[in-house]
């Protein structure tokens, strides 16, 4: 699998993600406004969370087992066995606890029971996210990206149908259930794809139960519940102090420039999860480590960069386009939000390295120290600036990253 290759798919399903992306804020800033949109954010960092626990966080531990695996079909199936069992009762407990626990759930992300009929309904689809999760997983690990390709699309246009629809039937509770219904079209496709794949084996069959495969997959537990839960907590803290300090329309605005560098940036990050996870845990010498490390550098960074700066230029009128009026007064957010977008893609480049070789220990520290930085730089900023101190944070806290990430990679590459 080419990196151009890889890229040409990618740039398919991030052409229609970025589409269905602009249609779906669009509706919600027409509809609902700035407020409207900060409870979206709130809504998804919550459900990412939730998502997170119910795989376990084994899908990264399955792409690089099947990549370093390929050649034998054997241990992939064994793998991907395992990690079926693995997310069949983790999911399943975790759809209970939601179910049971929706009206706290509501109070702890909005601060009001209002919302617990939309956690009551997600906790019923855990189980079919988590098993969307575990699919685009082995596609990833197996290099079928053409599969992976179609899924992606076809989520995505099932999302504008599914968003458009709700939010105009029911305002800003059918945006955050929209994506339950998207889930199951997913799902339908990812079952026509499976069973007319024989390459895929998918059942769950104990017979297949690998203990010691369970116990590498499982190690990437702690490292994946770090990842997936820190980022979405300190975003949680932040709006949430943002709607402390000014109100929710900031916190809106805020989520507004987040989800625009969420959109652009969504092409890079699915080239490195794509490509480059399966890649660098194939790779076995430093030298050829870092020969696709500097590839990725100069392929990678100057698209950040020109995208970036595009963005940048033609900032008022993305904000007509993309949003409406009343999301003006975010203009001054892009300049060091895109800068640290820039950063923080850079570190990535290195932080990928540490996720294909398994570096747990070093790769939790890194992400908590830095998560846990970036929300207090953001309160010292948010105390002293305003809203636009959270992207002097952003920056900041990325250029950081990024510089000890380069010298806690080295040994891997050196």
């Amino acid at each position: 699998m080419k990196l151009i290759k890889t890229s040409f798919y990618t740039s398919i399903s991030t052409a229609i993600t970025f589409i269905s992306g602009f249609i779906v804020t669009k509706v919600v800033a027409v509809k609902i406004g700035p407020v409207g949109m900060a409870y979206v954010g709130q809504y998804q960092n919550t459900i990412a969370i939730i998502a997170m626990f119910s795989t376990l966080a084994i899908t990264t531990g399955v792409v690089k087992y099947l990549a370093e695996h390929n050649e034998d079909s054997i241990k992939k199936k064994k793998i991907i066995s395992t990690a079926l069992v693995i997310i069949l009762v983790s999911s399943s407990i975790i759809s209970l606890l939601v179910i049971a626990f929706n009206h706290a759930l509501s109070v702890a992300s909005f601060k009001s029971g209002d919302f617990s009929d939309i956690f009551l309904l997600y906790g019923f689809f855990v189980v079919l996210i988590a098993f969307n999760s575990l699919i685009t997983a082995i596609y990833n690990g197996l290099k079928e990206i053409r599969h992976l390709t179609l899924v992606s699309v076809s989520g995505s246009l099932a999302g504008i149908i599914f968003t458009v629809l709700f939010a105009y039937k029911m305002g800003v509770k059918g945006v955050l259930i929209a994506n339950n219904f998207t889930a199951i079209v997913i799902f339908i496709i990812n079952m026509v794809v499976l069973y007319k794949n024989k390459y895929f084996y998918l059942k769950p069959d104990l017979s297949n139960w690998d203990y010691s495969l369970a116990r590498l997959l499982l190690g990437f537990t702690v490292m994946g519940v770090v990842s997936g839960f820190v980022m979405p907590l300190a975003q949680i803290m932040i709006r949430n102090k943002i709607v402390n300090l000014f109100s929710a329309n900031e916190a809106g605005w805020w989520q507004g420039v987040t989800r625009i560098s969420d959109y652009y940036l969504g092409f890079v990050t699915t080239v490195l999860s794509v490509y480059y996870l399966p890649r660098l845990s194939e790779i076995k010498s430093k030298d050829e480590l870092k020969i696709e490390i500097i590839k990725g550098y100069k392929i990678v960074l100057p698209v950040v960069g020109f995208m970036a700066l595009l963005i940048w230029l033609f900032r008022y009128a993305i904000i007509h386009i993309l949003f409406s009026k009343d999301f003006l007064p975010m203009t001054p957010l892009f300049t060091f939000q895109l800068l640290g977008d820039f950063f923080k893609i850079a570190s990535f480049l290195l932080g990928y390295v540490l996720i294909a070789k398994a570096a747990i220990k070093i790769f939790i520290i890194t992400e908590v120290l830095f998560s846990i930085s970036l929300v207090i730089l953001s309160y010292f900023f948010l105390n002293r600036y305003g809203i636009i101190g959270t992207t002097y944070a952003f920056c900041i806290n990325y250029l950081l990253y990024w510089i000890i990430i380069f010298f806690v990679t080295r040994k891997y590459l050196n």
